[in-house]
């Protein structure tokens, strides 16, 4: 959720690209492993969350970007959204730093109620960055705490599961 809720702060300062296109940038990482693992011949699994990789993929989008909505500060808010799902996946995770190459992060997921904490922090900041912009209609505002409570219900299951048994 942490990632999704990136790309809705974001939208502040990116508000001529769309809301998909920013939620697209915010999980391009994940979506690559996912078409790495469908398409093992493209060689491109072991690679979607190492510094190499996300900067190839943020490059990507930010030339995708830049061909499509034809602005400098556009394309670089959408690599540097992409740059940022590897940066929080370093604190939720022990990922390698490259191909391997030794492996980094907090581990958060190990401590389930720390990542919790600071995916709800990440949610909170997030939504309210995307509550603050200038552009955003009446209510489109008021939905807010509806999606934080969707947010965090959907990152407690992940966390904690259903249940206890």
């Amino acid at each position: 959720m942490g990632h999704y809720a990136i790309a809705l702060g974001a939208r502040r300062w990116l508000r001529p690209l769309p809301m998909a296109w920013l939620l697209f940038a915010s999980i391009e990482p994940d979506l690559h492993d996912v078409l790495g693992s469908l398409v093992p011949s493209l060689g491109i699994g072991p690679d979607t969350h190492t510094l190499p990789g996300a900067c190839a993929a943020a490059v990507a989008i930010a030339v995708v970007t830049a061909l499509v909505f034809r602005r400098i500060g556009l394309a670089l808010g959408a690599g540097l959204l992409v740059l940022s799902h590897v940066a929080a996946d370093y604190l939720t995770s022990r990922l390698p730093l490259w191909r391997h190459g030794p492996m980094v992060g907090l581990h958060l997921y190990a401590t389930p109620w720390a990542d919790f904490l600071l995916e709800a922090g990440t949610i909170a900041i997030g939504l309210a960055l995307y509550a603050s912009s200038p552009d955003l209609r009446r209510p489109a505002r008021r939905g807010v705490a509806a999606i934080a409570v969707l947010m965090l219900a959907f990152q407690a299951v992940w966390n904690f599961g259903l249940g206890s048994g």
